[in-house]
């Protein structure tokens, strides 16, 4: 099977482009309860702010992950393609930070083939991926003999682990960028599945440091803006909410990387990875045991696109000074997120081999059916408001919501402007004035916050997108050396603070399987099986439970307000029998979402069949009792139901002129 793409250097330059997803929002009364704080379980990261880089599409994470629908055809893969940031200058040299251009060199021997080999390649810079190489590091590392004194521990008896991304590397996670154009970069709000696998990996500390505690929720109710009108709620948990931006976690993932993994993991920035052969081929057709990944590996230029355009970001891996190198590897993780090269070539992979596999490898891919969009907004609040809570207010008649949470703990915000994309105010050419006057009219407390050049900045600029709901499976491996994780595999809306802290807990996941496994080297097909036996059915009930609290209008209130009301009474009057709702529930530690899905399913069930005993015993209650007035009365049955009937309506119009009377 052909999965290598043509060589570059033998073709025209080509031009890659990835479509930017449709943002997909809730009804604005659907976000502002998702987002919300309810008395027992909504919290704040329940909500990720997506405050993207450049000012352009943001990265794929737990926020956001701006994701391509782009299918594969045939054998030939289709190059995704690199993210672009207007900050970043187009030469390739470190000062644009990217690596230099490397070319395969023709040596012989062992020492040769080394270096062309790594025990581990992960594929994807984001925090699930150097968290991967974390994990890779202390998998593999306690395996080798102790090196002695003469021996370099950065030599042969240390394995090799290298990270490809294509973007550049974000600022040091001490960088005042964070602070003082914090629009610029989106913020996750990690709650204890995130913290769990971090603390797993001890580098929780590092994280807390770089973070911002965020203990409950301010909001004010459409037509209401002075600062006594609003409410504050605290969040109920027993894992407090941590904040930070997207880009700052990945700079204190890959300090401690480089401080603690040095000589082990290699980061190698602006490049391109295409597997050539999953190692499975040959092994399908000859029963062999699984040969290495084959991959290849181009540099990878961005080229100037506008972020709003509906091309989205490009790059190109075609330059006269890189020509593409064939590296190997024992075990490759694809976490890239939006890009999904490996999960791309995957499905492919499964096409033409699809009769050798028990289990299928395809990406379901739901239609925006709800869109939003949304600009990001630096705002400092003053020194009497707090700092350690989310700002959200709603305007009339449901135009946009406004939303905030804090980039330091120094009154720093990112805020973000959610409107539906045929909203004036979402053009890239709105008038600023416009702009302030709307604020002025729904967000005076925010607007008198907000320079005019900040002002004008955030109305000139194309409004950004959110993902579209997807998911892969029910195979997450290839072959016997193969995985995938992450947002590549489950893509969710950052309402419910659910894409960065699952990513992060497959990779704790994937971690204690791989040390359970006996002789890990020789059995990574065990490990990788075993991962999509735990992960691919949770993976797509993620994906539909959080799809199912996004849909529009009717069916939106129908699958999402309802259930939450009604799950708030049952529990309340039986929790023993009754679980909370769902938010509740995705608050809950050591409980899966396919768990979640199937307990939510029982209570379904049961809560029907309670309500429909208690609508059978009123019947017969009300029957008996037309029964016993007619027969009092001395009158017919139908003639007492029809009053009593008839009554109803004469109060139900009484209460309405009353309530008229009132206002």
């Amino acid at each position: 099977m052909v999965l290598t793409p043509t060589n570059p250097a033998a073709d025209q330059p080509r031009r890659h482009d990835r479509s930017t997803a449709k943002i997909n929002r809730p009804s604005l009364l659907l976000f502002f309860v998702v987002v919300a704080f309810s008395h027992h379980h909504h919290t704040v990261n329940g909500f990720s702010t997506p405050c993207s880089r450049g000012g352009g599409a943001p990265h794929s994470s737990l926020a956001l992950s701006l994701a391509t629908h782009s299918m594969l055809s045939g054998t030939r893969i289709k190059q995704p393609c690199c993210r672009y940031s207007s900050n970043l200058s187009m030469a390739t040299s470190p000062a644009a930070g990217f690596d230099q251009p490397t070319t395969t060199t023709q040596t012989q021997g062992k020492d040769a083939e080394r270096k062309q080999h790594y025990d581990s390649v992960i594929v994807g810079g984001g925090p699930a991926g150097l968290l991967s190489a974390i994990m890779m590091a202390q998998q593999l590392m306690p395996s080798l003999p102790i090196p002695t004194t003469d021996q370099s521990p950065t030599k042969a008896t240390r394995p090799r682990i290298i990270v490809y991304d294509r973007l550049p590397p974000p600022p040091p996670p001490d960088n005042l960028v964070y602070s003082t154009d914090s629009s610029k970069y989106y913020l996750l709000g990690l709650g204890h599945r995130g913290q769990s696998a971090l603390r797993h990996f001890h580098v929780w500390d590092d994280v807390e440091k770089a973070s911002v505690a965020v203990l409950g929720r301010r909001g004010w109710e459409p037509g209401k803006s002075r600062e006594e009108d609003s409410t504050i709620r605290m969040a109920d948990k027993a894992v407090v909410s941590r904040v930070l931006p997207r880009d700052k976690l990945v700079g204190v993932l890959k300090k401690v990387i480089e401080e603690r993994y040095d000589g082990v993991v290699e980061l190698r920035y602006g490049w391109q990875v295409d597997p050539i052969s999953f190692g499975n081929e040959e092994t399908i057709q000859q029963n062999k045991e699984d040969p290495p990944v084959m991959l290849q590996i181009s540099r990878c230029i961005p080229i100037a696109a506008s972020s709003s355009s509906e091309e989205g970001e490009a790059c190109s891996i075609d330059n006269d000074d890189a020509t593409p190198t064939t590296i190997t590897t024992d075990f490759l993780i694809g976490s890239d997120g939006a890009a999904r090269t490996i999960a791309n070539a995957m499905e492919t992979n499964h096409l033409k081999y699809r009769q050798h596999h028990r289990l299928p490898f395809q990406v379901k891919r739901y239609d925006d059916d709800n869109p939003r969009v949304y600009k990001s907004i630096p705002i400092q609040f003053p020194s009497n408001w707090p700092h350690n809570l989310n700002y959200s207010a709603r305007s009339t008649n449901s135009r946009a919501t406004f939303e905030a949470l804090p980039s330091d703990s120094n009154g720093n915000y990112c805020g973000l402007l959610l409107l539906r994309p045929d909203d004036p105010l979402s053009s890239a050419d709105c008038d600023p004035k416009l702009l302030r006057d709307f604020f002025n009219e729904e967000y005076p407390q925010f607007s008198k916050l907000l320079e005019d050049n900040v002002m004008e900045d955030v109305a000139t600029k194309a409004a950004s997108s959110l993902p579209s709901f997807r998911y892969a499976g029910p195979r997450l491996h290839e072959g016997g050396r193969t995985v995938v994780l992450g947002d590549c595999v489950h893509t969710v809306k950052p309402y419910f603070g659910l894409g960065a802290n699952t990513a992060l807990e497959d990779v704790q996941i994937l971690s204690k399987i791989l040390s359970n496994t006996p002789n890990l080297t020789q059995n990574y097909h065990n490990a990788i099986r075993e991962f999509t036996n735990q992960r691919a059915a949770d993976s797509r009930a993620l994906v539909t439970l959080s799809r199912g609290l996004d849909r529009p209008g009717k069916i939106g209130t129908m699958r999402f307000i309802l259930p939450l009301i009604i799950d708030s009474m049952f529990h309340k009057a039986a929790p023993k029998l009754f679980a909370p709702g769902l938010f509740g529930m995705f608050q809950m530690e050591g409980i899966g979402f396919r768990q979640i899905q199937r307990r939510k399913r029982l209570d379904r069930v049961m809560q029907s069949a309670v309500i429909l005993s208690g609508m059978s015993a009123v019947g017969v209650g009300v029957r008996c009792l037309v029964k016993s007035v007619a027969r009092l009365l001395g009158v017919k049955d139908v003639v007492v139901g029809g009053s009593l009937v008839a009554l109803l309506g004469v109060v139900g119009v009484a209460r309405k002129v009353v309530k008229a009377e009132k206002k």
